[in-house]
């Protein structure tokens, strides 16, 4: 008796795009929530900083940050677009990036279709929500860190290296735009050029030199990555003659973390495990070309995150991005490959299959971080009081911070339209000479005694501090800097040693004392 043929289970189109609609909706509002403050602090001080040099100040002199000259011209962007246009600098910048994920997002869609391996009902549905996931929602509270503008500008890189790996190659005018664009945000960083050289070198040995040395994308990376160097000495060339000198000799040694306690950190730890076991997998069981790409990628950004050698999670972020992406294509390959479905009858179970793990990514981000629970307690935090003590006691919006940390004077100074009266945002430099105790019987090195970084950070603060004459001074009690003879180093004992900034302090009287900070004011005449 023959048996009867079974149906595939299938649904109307319109209940797919009923299930499917949530994983592209709830992600632009989940963007909308960034444009409510506090925008992240070391964002607000790299627009802060660029908005100074684009009003005027001398860039590495007369306003002095370890970053390189790349971060400054993107970051002026949206100091260029609110000085043109109505909007804060903050709106700006976070309007560019939502724009840039946009843009990001829609390249990415495209090229997943030139993949060979992507070519399969689950994968081609899956990894786009899960992109945009990456995009918008894993961020959290590192929204607009370095580390998430480079992942969300190399990602059409990634994915178009995916197909280069399977003999499939964008067009030449895209493969300049890939390649440009990567090469930008990689340049932003020295260490994040240990992924293009992951990608690349695999791609070399995979596919040879000739079609390595015709591809234009290694090539605009590579002429962006020198011309970027060029600058530091030329264009801004006391970045390189003495910035970057000072930032290795007394940046380098800061960090609660060396690079073996990042390699096995909490975060990184687990990725590079996820990483393996996810490779393994794709690689042996569904033999994906595409997904030994995506470990190449993160093992090059685990690198990136390691190099810097300092344990901060937004480090993480493009190898952790880079592994869950992995996981999304190591779930549809398997699924494409070994369960076959008929491109008639794939709506349901992909449709199904879709929903339940974005859902799943999602209740797992909102569980390791509270959604926007900055933006919500901004009002209560220690940023948003410390605005309401500048708004009230600060006529002028200027004052001058001692203090080893960036939070929470930023992203205030950006929404009360203040100004920091000193060249250095924070006290870093000090912070790399006594990173560490000698034996010597005094706390503080005399000035007599002192080295060439020392002496000109001791000398550039006393005199920007009686030049400017700040409304406030606000000296952190935490210094950053280890205990040493039993004693506990105080900022403003330290600079009291120097008699412009002792007699410039004389003006001042004690205000308040706030959390960790000593708030003084200038005396009214």
């Amino acid at each position: 008796m023959p048996t009867a043929t079974t149906k595939p289970p299938t649904i109307p189109p319109r209940i797919e795009r009923l299930l499917l609609a949530p994983l592209f909706i709830l992600p632009v509002l989940w963007l909308a929530g960034y444009f409510f403050p506090p925008i992240n602090h070391d964002v607000a001080a790299i627009l802060d900083v660029s908005t100074r040099w684009i009003n005027g100040e001398q860039l590495y002199v007369e306003v002095i940050d370890e970053n390189l000259p790349l971060t400054f011209i993107i970051h002026g962007l949206p100091v260029l677009t609110a000085k043109i246009l109505p909007g804060t600098v903050t709106f700006w910048f976070t309007a560019w990036v939502v724009t840039g994920i946009f843009a990001s997002f829609w390249a990415c869609r495209r090229l997943i279709h030139l993949v060979p391996s992507a070519d399969h009902a689950l994968t081609e549905a899956l990894l786009p929500p899960v992109l945009l996931f990456l995009f918008s929602v894993l961020p959290n509270e590192h929204f607009g860190q370095r580390e998430h503008i480079m992942f969300v500008a190399c990602a059409p890189y990634l994915i178009a290296s995916m197909a280069r790996a399977e003999g499939v190659s964008p067009s030449r005018l895209a493969s300049l735009a890939i390649g440009i664009v990567a090469g930008l945000a990689l340049a932003m960083k020295p260490h994040y050029l240990a992924i293009p050289a992951a990608v690349e070198l695999y791609l070399l040995v995979r596919r040879g030199w000739r079609p390595t040395l015709a591809d234009p994308i290694p090539w605009a990376i590579g002429v962006l990555a020198v011309a970027h160097v060029v600058s530091m000495y030329t264009l801004f060339s006391e970045f390189g003659h003495f910035v970057l000198p000072l930032a290795i000799e007394s940046y380098a040694p800061i960090g609660d973390s060396g690079w073996r306690e990042v390699l096995t950190s909490n975060v990184l730890g687990p990725t590079l495990l996820a990483l393996l076991i996810f490779g393994l997998l794709a690689i042996f069981f569904t033999k994906t070309i595409a997904a030994r790409v995506l470990v190449v990628f993160g093992i090059g950004a685990a690198l990136s995150a390691i190099g810097q050698a300092k344990g901060w999670p937004y480090h993480v972020l493009p190898a952790l991005s880079a592994a869950i992406l992995l996981a999304a294509l190591t779930v549809s390959q398997t699924v494409d490959r070994y369960l076959p479905i008929s491109r008639s009858a794939h709506r349901l179970p992909v449709a199904v299959i879709c929903a339940t793990l974005m859902v799943l990514l999602y209740f797992q981000a909102a569980l390791y971080t509270p959604p926007f629970y900055k933006q919500r307690q901004f009002e209560d935090s220690i940023g948003g009081r410390l605005q309401h003590i500048i708004e009230q006691n600060a006529p002028h919006r200027t004052f001058m911070v001692l203090s080893p940390g960036i939070y929470p004077f930023w992203p205030m100074v950006n929404y009360v339209g203040g100004r920091m009266t000193s060249r250095f945002l924070t006290m870093w430099v000090l912070q790399g000479v006594y990173a560490t105790c000698d034996d010597f019987p005094a706390l503080y090195n005399p000035p007599d005694t002192m080295g060439d970084s020392e002496k000109f950070v001791f000398d550039a603060v006393g005199e920007d501090f009686a030049r400017e004459h700040p409304d406030l001074l606000i000296v952190d009690r935490i210094a950053g800097v280890p205990r040493c003879q039993g004693k506990e180093f105080d900022y403003l004992e330290y600079f009291l040693q120097n008699r412009v900034f002792a007699d410039a302090f004389e003006n001042y009287e004690h205000l308040m004392d706030f959390d960790r900070y000593r708030i003084f004011r200038r005396k009214k005449k």
